[in-house]
């Protein structure tokens, strides 16, 4: 059974639910040179994030801001780690 669901939304944002919370990210508005890798990008933070041992809203936050940032590669280019790091204060999210 799975015990934490991630969705990306596209330019609606992305949401992570668990059997006890659920948070929402509005998008980053950033110019988009291409949306390949986003979500590679968003499930590789996630995933490293928590395992990292960051609570499940850093790990969104962290997820959203990589996402975001592999919109700002061309081609085929997966997100760059600076840019992460820029982009990952800039996430707000909310309580659903």
């Amino acid at each position: 059974m799975a015990e934490i669901v991630a969705l990306t939304l596209g330019s609606e944002g992305a949401l992570l639910v668990t059997r006890d919370s659920a948070w929402f990210s509005e998008p980053l508005q950033v110019k988009v040179m291409s949306s390949v890798g986003a979500g590679d990008s968003f499930l590789g933070a996630l995933v490293w994030s928590l395992s990292m041992g960051g609570d499940l809203a850093g790990a969104l936050r962290h997820a959203v801001a990589a996402g975001s940032a592999a919109l700002l590669a061309p081609g085929t280019q997966l997100c760059r780690p600076e840019d992460v790091c820029r982009l990952s204060p800039q996430v707000r999210l909310a309580p659903v």
